[in-house]
């Protein structure tokens, strides 16, 4: 028996290893696309949204429990990852995608506060202690967001709106899953892509649509993020939440290596700086997290 959890652990993190590396170039390939933000909502959204929802319903358990998607709770999630999403995607076009990925990695912590309300847990210190100095690193990069080399030069305010806006409706949206585990992630993360999709379809002019680097975008539409996403869904079915939030860190620390590597947009030591501490503070919680979930068994 142990070694048939082991087995399964080992195979859980395997496959949530193989989607953070898959998504960490993701914000690459925006930058490559060279689209304004409301193009890249309906490239990526449609394209998104139609692989998954194909992909999903060749299993029977999606197709049995697709009538969930329709509850409060589905449509609370389909909601926040459109939120989501619609943040993610406007703040990585108005400033740094270092700054945005550093603020996305504080999705468990929001998570933990969703917890609160939601799901009636209690809030560890470990977890206030946590937010203290994510905070801090967040601090630190949003105070010199303004002196990154070959950044977009919007707001660093908008774009830490932005960020932090993400984080917290990702948050939500994974608390929300937790809470009602019948509904099928995948089919329902399709479902909000493609509302992602339609929205910025309706919004960007017809003229704009097609400029850009549309093999840029939709080979992120098409393989990164529906690859990505499907691993990771996949991955919970083997090992604990928390483990996937740890390696989900790996899309922070290499998202802004491949962007400087392909666009020479680089932070500085600053922000950098900002975002070690934030990687370093979800790093020990989750670990302390793992400690405790080992003990209780």
């Amino acid at each position: 028996m142990k070694s048939l959890i082991s087995g399964n652990l080992f195979k859980g993190i395997g496959i949530a290893s193989i989607g953070a590396l898959i998504l960490s170039p993701d914000t690459l390939f925006m930058r490559w696309s060279e689209m304004d933000v409301w193009s890249m909502l309906a490239w990526r959204g449609i394209e998104m949204g139609v692989i998954l929802i194909i992909f999903s319903s060749c299993f029977k358990i999606y197709r049995q429990n697709f009538k969930n998607i329709f509850s409060n709770v589905g449509i609370g999630i389909i909601c926040s990852q459109i939120v989501s999403s619609f943040f993610f995607t406007y703040g990585v076009a108005e400033t740094s995608v270092s700054l945005i990925l550093f603020c996305l990695a504080t999705s468990p912590i929001f998570a933990s506060i969703f917890s609160i309300f939601i799901l009636g847990e209690k809030t560890s210190k470990s977890t206030w202690i946590t937010a203290f100095f994510a905070l801090i690193g967040v601090g630190i990069s949003v105070a010199n967001g303004d002196n990154v080399l070959n950044a977009p030069q919007g707001s660093v305010l908008v774009g830490t709106i932005c960020g932090v806006g993400a984080s917290a409706s990702l948050g939500l949206s994974l608390v929300l899953l937790r809470y009602k585990p019948n509904i099928p992630a995948m089919t329902v993360t399709g479902i909000s892509a493609l509302g992602n999709g339609f929205i910025g379809l309706l919004i960007v002019s017809p003229s704009l649509l097609f400029q850009g680097d549309i093999y840029s975008i939709s080979f992120s539409g098409l393989i990164i993020l529906p690859i990505s996403f499907a691993c990771l869904t996949f991955a919970t079915r083997y090992t604990q939440a928390s483990n996937i939030g740890l390696l989900m860190l790996l899309e922070t620390a290499l998202g802004p290596f491949w962007v400087w590597l392909g666009t020479s947009e680089t932070p500085n030591l600053f922000m950098i700086l900002g975002g070690v501490i934030v990687i370093i503070s979800l790093a020990w919680y989750i670990l302390i997290d793992q400690v405790k979930i080992s003990l209780s068994k």
